[in-house]
């Protein structure tokens, strides 16, 4: 975790063993680090992190006892914060003032920010962010911070957007499928795509293909040669084909891509394929960024896999990337992309990449 100074992170969950698997060794690689952990947390997964430690060998116990750890419940803070009905960032400056010393070794874990989202104060919890922001720099420590994306009270994509931007780097629990393939010409390609679509076809899974003209009219060929009726499929809504460069102009704003417009451009997509039919998996295949990669914006062909990425978290689909190996490889950016997806499609189908 504190591979580098002043690091601020968020965890978004769905599901409470990711969150206390990363806790648990966020308190386990403090202590070996000899630095003063503290979790605040409720006390159901406060407990959940204490059985995962005592598995783990940790002496957590001896820790606790020494003042090494510190537990803090997440409830009674999240309850001084909005005591009244004003949510006051005083009680928590107060709560971790007496970690916050120049010099001190501390880590801090809080999911008081995911308490306030569910209680509908994602402005607290905003401001709550940015105190942390302030203190990571500020003393040279590391906080994590733990969201629920599955409660009572789910986050937006917008919202999401806004966490994010306030910490160094993110972490989530995968539950969607964002696939690469790197192809050599359009035929190759074309047969990847076509057998990615075909599968949900037969599975009765709608198909969104944003490619450009020359490579939509070779899939279209494909999916034909394949037995699937192309201009029925389109008729009957389960195949929505899309010029990139075309769905691209939606959302740039010169040579980045806007996530607000990108949301507005994109999400009615996934609905009008769905058609509100529940448990429904929308697959895409998008080469928009490999538009971005050819024309040399690297860095928005980056950041626009990571709006898909950060859509995944509040809508259902699964994506598949391609680029184009003869542009791919000229850019050392390049190092960036596998680590933005959870598959790589080689000629034997879809591999898990180990993040």
């Amino acid at each position: 975790m504190r591979t580098m100074p002043a690091q601020h992170v968020a965890a978004f969950h769905h599901s409470d063993g990711f969150i206390v698997d990363r806790v648990a060794s966020f308190v386990a690689e403090g202590l070996a680090a000899a630095e003063q952990v503290v979790v605040i947390a409720t006390l159901p997964h406060w407990s959940a992190v204490t059985r995962r430690l005592h598995d783990q060998g940790v002496a957590y116990g001896r820790a606790a006892a020494n003042g090494s750890l510190v537990l803090v419940e997440a409830d009674q803070v999240a309850d001084t914060l909005t005591a009244g009905g004003e949510f006051d960032l005083n009680g928590f400056r107060a709560t971790l003032q007496p970690f916050l010393k120049a010099g001190a070794r501390v880590r801090i874990y809080g999911e008081v920010v995911s308490l306030l989202v569910q209680r509908g104060q994602i402005e607290g919890a905003l401001a709550l962010e940015r105190l942390g922001h302030e203190l990571a720099a500020a003393f040279d420590i590391g906080i994590f911070c733990g969201y629920h994306t599955s409660g009572a009270r789910r986050l937006t994509s917008r919202e999401l957007a806004a966490i994010e931007s306030l910490h160094h780097a993110s972490v989530s629990e995968e539950q969607h499928f964002h696939a690469v393939r790197f192809y050599q010409d359009r035929d190759s390609l074309a047969r990847i795509v076509a057998q990615f679509l075909g599968e949900g076809f037969a599975a009765g899974a709608p198909g969104i293909v944003i490619a450009t003209p020359e490579h939509r009219m070779t899939l279209e060929a494909v999916l034909a040669s394949y037995c699937f009726d192309v201009p029925g499929l389109e008729s009957g809504g389960d195949l929505i084909m899309l010029d990139a460069a075309q769905l691209l102009s939606q959302f740039m704003v010169g040579d980045m891509p806007d996530a607000s417009r990108f949301r507005d451009a994109v999400i009615p997509l996934i609905e009008r394929a769905s058609r509100g039919r529940p448990g429904c998996v929308v697959r895409a295949y998008g080469e928009m960024v490999d538009v971005l990669w050819k024309a040399g914006h690297t860095a928005a062909a980056v950041r626009l896999e990571t709006m898909w990425n950060q859509l995944a978290r509040t809508h259902t689909f699964a994506l598949l990337c391609g680029y184009s190996i003869g542009h791919f490889y000229k850019d050392a950016a390049c190092r960036q992309v596998p680590g933005l997806h959870t598959h790589v499609w080689s000629d034997g189908g879809p591999a898990a990449i180990a993040n």
